[in-house]
């Protein structure tokens, strides 16, 4: 959370007025860094019976025409660097369609611009043929609502494509979104990455990580962040009930898969072992910190996750699939890589 100005604003205003400009910068949209006109992506407004509208980040109709893709992505997390290729050739043989008809609906997480899975957007279209699109992240909305503002415009979009299956992919916050919509859609998978099962819990641990050591902290105690929270959730018309992703998944009857880390220190792994569901599976992965968990940073993720997705097993070495991740000093791993 970039809460700038920190020391100004908290000097300046009283202890209420702190904790509105926290709660203010918790809910600010950022804007994206990425130049959507660079790509092929296609923007389009998908509205509810009420014209409240979003946009989701969709592929070209004619994307399937595209005979050869060739997708890369180097990945930096703190000091860990590594280089993720895909390279799909229908000239060598005939581009497997298991999902065709069906739909995938990604739902980036706090902070992560929806434009930063253009590239996995691509690489789900490939390996699966279901139409892929990307909602927003959840402080895009004029008014913050944890992203569950967009549940009624996709549900109406659903309805439109009228697609066999409807496998719904939330990052962190996205999962309360993505659980939303499940909710009310009869044929619908999740797939939850790191899912925030407590906003305060990760508002305050997002804050001791980036700004506990800041002396300008000094002026800001425990309850003025309690307050920002309160204030955040008085103002959105969101309830704590709204954000219990637990009890939600309690009560979820849709299949439900969970990737969680023990080291993730931004949404706690832990809270998982209070579900009692059998629709719901959980994986626990070692040494990932939220970030890597939300990135894709792990070849024994992309292996889980894309088994669960196909409903195969699918080993690491299936390069054809998964494409291949190589930390960026693996020459031999380098050397894998398929050529352009």
């Amino acid at each position: 959370m970039h809460l700038k100005g920190f020391i100004i604003g908290c000097v300046l205003l009283s202890l209420s007025g702190c904790a509105s400009f926290i709660a203010h910068e918790i809910t600010r949209a950022q804007g994206s860094p990425f130049n959507s006109e660079d790509t092929d992506v296609v923007k389009r407004q998908v509205c509810d019976t009420k014209q409240y509208c979003i946009t989701t980040l969709n592929l070209p109709d004619n994307y399937n025409k595209y005979k050869r893709v060739s997708l890369e992505m180097n990945l930096q997390i703190e000091r860990k660097r590594k280089i993720w290729r895909f390279v799909n050739d229908t000239e060598k043989g005939t581009r497997a369609t298991p999902l065709t008809n069906e739909l995938i609906v990604i739902f980036p997480g706090y902070h992560q611009p929806a434009e930063i899975f253009y590239v996995h957007q691509q690489w789900l279209k490939n390996i699966t043929g279901a139409e892929v699109i990307v909602v927003p992240s959840p402080e895009s909305s004029e008014s913050f609502q944890f992203g569950l503002d967009f549940t009624a415009p996709l549900l109406a979009e659903i309805q439109r494509l009228q697609p066999k299956a409807v496998h719904l992919v939330g990052f962190s916050m996205g999962a309360l979104a993505a659980q939303a919509v499940a909710q009310h859609t009869d044929n619908a998978r999740l797939y939850l990455f790191a899912p925030m099962t407590d906003f305060a819990y990760s508002t305050k641990a997002l804050y001791n990580m980036s700004y506990k050591d800041k002396f300008y902290t000094a002026f800001i105690s425990p309850e003025t962040l309690d307050n920002a929270i309160q204030i955040v959730y008085d103002k959105s018309g969101v309830s704590l009930t709204d954000t219990d992703l637990l009890n939600h998944l309690n009560q979820n009857t849709s299949p439900t898969f969970v990737y969680a880390s023990n080291t993730d220190k931004i949404t706690n792994p832990k809270a998982f072992n209070a579900v009692q569901n059998r629709h719901i599976n959980v994986t626990l992965f070692d040494d990932l910190i939220h970030l890597e968990m939300v990135a894709f940073f792990s070849l024994d993720i992309l292996s889980t996750f894309v088994s669960d997705l196909l409903g195969r097993q699918v080993a690491n070495n299936e390069i054809a699939t998964l494409g291949i991740l190589c930390d960026y000093k693996d020459s031999d791993c380098l050397s894998q890589i398929p050529e352009d």
